[in-house]
């Protein structure tokens, strides 16, 4: 990833993370403001000296490794973000901004980075691919990004210019193959004609690392980068819970179409004569009619955002062959593609919980990577059974978590002699009516205010419903909830999913992880059985006062501080 040079626009990016690592090239303006926050680490296209570099540290909250050349005319550098940095060295860099080398450590692997950008001069450039292949030799888990300015056949040239094999080539096949490399998005793209002379070189026992590579067009630049995604995480992941993307709520033809499998729900004799069943099956109903039309509404913008990119290609390769191009049209197609990415910004940013994020706030893959950080933060990965023994494996792990929870939440065995004379000591009793207050039906006015005062973007249940959804169609749902809480009054049950929940292991960020009691359990609860339970909360903070002692002052209504 060269951060300048004599005729080159290009720039790297690398990241390391313990879920999933990305590295790419990526061609972006000179700017360091492009997207420093956008991966796990990366380099920019600049024209740098150290005076600048010291300017801006300040600016990028991991660390930066540079190596700038002389009069700012090219330059190499890897950045890497905050979450990373400890792991992460420079372990060598040249004076003339070509190569920069830097290792990060996963759990004891070292992985090597190397960022360089080859000379334009064929001479030079020989004698620079001798240099990176005696160094780079002896090198394992490689990774090598940045500007070769050359090309290994004539595939890589675009335009009217040809494939040379020069001594330069030579020297970099020898690279090659000598030191167990190679180009991951050409063995992925045999026959696919590439107009860049940025690569990625892999180590091939890497390999089954790669999870993909892909050259992308975004309309932060004009232009164009790559992005290889890594996975070095060896934790089993489970298949998740579904939550309901909350922008289906803006789409017309989705809010029309629950809106009819509710009213054809409603005539359903199940209503009637089983309203808790009636309920859950309607529930199902919308999470996997929401579910499906997600994924075809997905496949509907990728294939539409491929052929925007496709155009965009086009154009860009017809303008490299020297064929005149509609600027207009080229840069309606970038705008397009802006609210494309804007609108998968949007949805990182709901995912990844960044509730600081503000309307500029577009940079997706930033959102994208926090999102996965924090997932694999909250990964359990080891836990110490009874015995001491470190337990690794998943079974194992969710057998300690089980036994765990269920002696800390099952029932123990109550003295009911004692209880009674507990009870019959207690003087204060409510009044009829309160009594009857707290007792009564369920009323619609109750079941609006409780909705209404629920927070929004928080984690539902297993059904994946969440609260934006209930304000949404709570004209339709209005009449059906107050049945249902009614009925659960008149049968003296919750419904099979009210009685259902998630538990989500927070670590207390203090004490070993490794031991469960360090973890702080958080009960992920449908929105309906929350609407009930505020519902309640509301009568019984009416009636508090009255027969909690004045001494008491903590959350009684009026005796606040």
């Amino acid at each position: 990833m060269d951060t300048g040079g004599e005729d080159s626009d290009t720039c790297g990016d690398y990241a390391s993370g313990c879920d999933e690592v990305t590295a790419g090239v990526e061609n972006v303006d000179s700017s360091v403001c492009d997207g420093d926050e956008s991966s796990d680490g990366g380099g920019f296209e600049t024209f740098w000296d150290d005076d600048y570099v010291n300017g801006i540290r300040h600016m990028y909250e991991g660390v930066i490794y540079e190596s700038n050349g002389k009069n700012c005319r090219q330059g190499v550098a890897i950045m890497i973000s905050n979450n990373y940095k400890e792991s992460s060295k420079l372990v060598f860099k040249d004076d003339n901004g070509r190569f920069i080398h830097v290792t990060y450590d996963y759990l004891g692997k070292v992985y090597n980075l190397v960022s360089l950008y080859a000379p334009n001069n064929y001479s030079e450039r020989k004698e620079f691919f001798m240099f990176v292949r005696e160094y780079i030799s002896s090198l394992e888990n490689l990774i090598v990004g940045g500007d070769f300015n050359t090309t290994l056949s004539s595939l890589d040239r675009g335009g009217l210019s040809k494939h040379i094999c020069d001594e330069a080539y030579k020297e970099l096949f020898e690279i090659i193959h000598s030191c167990n490399v190679y180009d991951v998005w050409r063995s992925r793209n045999e026959n696919k004609k590439e107009i860049f002379l940025e690569k990625n070189y892999k180590c091939r026992m890497l390999s089954s690392n790669v999870q993909n590579v892909f050259y992308n067009e975004t309309s932060f630049s004009d232009h164009t980068y790559v992005i290889m995604n890594f996975n070095f995480c060896t934790v089993e992941k489970g298949p998740g819970l579904w939550v309901l993307n909350n922008t289906l709520l803006h789409n017309d033809e989705y809010v029309q179409k629950v809106r009819n499998i509710i009213n054809e729900a409603v005539q359903s004799s199940l209503y009637t004569v089983e309203p808790l069943v009636w309920w859950d099956n309607l529930k199902f109903r919308i999470k996997k009619f929401s579910q499906v039309f997600s994924v075809n509404l997905a496949k509907e913008k990728k294939k539409d955002f491929f052929k925007l990119q496709n155009k965009i290609q086009r154009i860009c390769a017809m303008q490299a062959d020297g064929i005149a191009i509609d600027v207009t049209k080229l840069e309606n197609l970038k705008l397009e593609l802006n609210n494309y990415e804007l609108e998968k910004c949007k949805g990182a940013v709901l995912r990844s919980k960044a509730t600081w994020a503000s309307e500029s706030d577009k940079n997706t893959k930033f959102f994208l990577n926090l999102e996965k950080y924090k997932q694999e933060n909250n990964a359990v990965k080891e836990l110490i059974n009874d015995k001491g023994d470190v337990i690794g494996d998943t079974d194992g792990i969710l057998d300690i978590e089980y036994s765990f929870y269920k002696n800390l939440y099952s029932c123990v065995n109550v003295d009911n002699v004692k209880m009674e004379e507990f009870i019959s000591s207690i003087d204060v009793k409510i009044n009829e009516n309160d009594k009857d207050m707290c007792d009564a039906e369920i009323l619609y006015d109750e079941i609006t205010e409780a909705l209404m005062a629920m927070s929004k973007n928080k984690s539902p249940g297993t059904d994946g419903l969440t609260t934006e959804f209930y304000c949404k169609f709570y004209d339709c749902l209005r009449n059906i909830l107050c049945h249902v809480y009614n009925s659960i009054y008149d049968e003296n049950i919750l419904s099979r999913s009210m009685r259902a929940g998630v538990l989500s292991l927070i670590y207390k960020k203090k004490g070993d992880r490794r031991i469960l009691k360090n973890y702080r359990p958080i009960s992920l609860l449908q929105v309906d059985y929350k609407i009930l339970a505020r519902i309640m909360a509301n009568r019984f903070k009416k009636v508090l006062p009255t027969i909690i002692s004045e001494n008491q002052t903590c959350c009684i209504i009026g005796r606040d501080i």
